[in-house]
């Protein structure tokens, strides 16, 4: 009879407890700023408006992650659907922002992420999942898709503490065959190629840039290339910045059927893209120019199906 609890022109709600009462994130304007409105309830039926937070459209998520790893260091992280985030403390009534904002992903397809409340204490993870807005699946029995699941951190880093993201550890439930390549030279004239005999992959590789000034793969017909000079990589088309770390860099590459997930440097970057492959050549092979470069070590699992019988 009393429905709607909070009749304001605003949407897309994300509801948690906190300590005593429940808080709910909701996108809505004020004075034609978009923004993230913060609610308070002790009952999910009468809510007082607490805090409004600008900058953000659409899909709000909000939660609490430690600090390299100390429970006793947390920060709170405020999220838009963008994937546009900031880090900052809250007491129940204000969200405070304690750094600029920063992106989540530079993928071409990631929006609208949402992360799961309430995982059992002793797991601890926050895992979020995205929607990967924007693909085109001509002739696929299925229109759309989700990102896969990932584990969200906070990491410190020379620039200031800033999220990551890694795919779960559940992944490995998928695995099948597994190619392992480790400390090979890579030179211009020497490519490292190894024949896969399916797409669905899972690849990890750590590589020393050595005085090379590209180094990269190709993933059928895909190439995924990093300038040493201006530290950036370049996936489907979009670039990212990813800074190396005593010259070397790490990348993570999910490959499936319909995209390409990417995450350097134990998932300081996060690219998230939509493609659809061209041919049917199965393969992972390394590359290098202007200069000589080396695997120190990569792992290629091919995935089986998630879906079960």
């Amino acid at each position: 009879s009393r429905n709607p609890v909070l009749p304001e022109g605003s949407r897309d709600p994300k509801v948690f407890w906190y300590k005593d009462r429940w808080i709910m994130a909701l996108y809505r304007q004020e004075n034609a700023i978009d923004g993230i409105k913060l609610y308070s309830s002790p009952d999910l039926k009468n809510w007082i408006p607490v805090c409004f937070t600008p900058g953000f459209f659409e899909c709000p998520d909000m939660f609490e992650l430690a600090v390299d790893g100390n429970q006793k260091n947390k920060k709170w992280v405020m999220q838009g659907a963008a994937g546009n985030y900031l880090i900052g403390s809250f007491d129940g009534k204000t969200f405070t922002p304690e750094s600029k904002m920063l992106r989540t992903d530079y993928g071409g397809n990631f929006y609208a992420s949402q992360t799961y409340s309430d995982i059992p204490k002793r797991d601890g993870r926050r895992i979020q999942i995205a929607w990967m807005n924007g693909g085109q699946y001509p002739d696929m029995p299925f229109n759309q898709q989700m990102s896969f699941p990932c584990e969200l951190t906070l990491k410190t880093f020379p620039e200031g503490i800033k999220m990551c993201r890694i795919p779960i550890k559940e992944i490995k439930s998928l695995y099948e065959k597994k190619y392992r390549i480790k400390r090979v030279d890579l030179k211009p004239d020497n490519n490292v190629k190894t024949d896969l005999n399916k797409q669905e992959t899972d690849i990890s590789v750590e590589i020393d840039l050595g005085s090379a000034n590209e180094v990269g793969l190709h993933i059928g017909d895909q190439i995924i290339s990093y300038s040493v000079k201006d530290h950036t990589i370049t996936c489907l088309g979009l670039k990212a910045n990813l800074e190396p770390v005593d010259n070397k860099i790490k990348l993570r590459i999910l490959v499936d059927r319909a995209s390409i997930e990417l995450f350097g440097n134990d998932g300081k970057l996060s690219m998230s893209t939509c493609y659809i492959p061209k041919g049917s050549d199965h393969f992972v092979e390394y590359f290098c120019s202007g200069g000589d470069a080396k695997i120190i070590s990569s792992d290629i699992y091919e995935l089986k199906s998630a879906w079960t019988d």
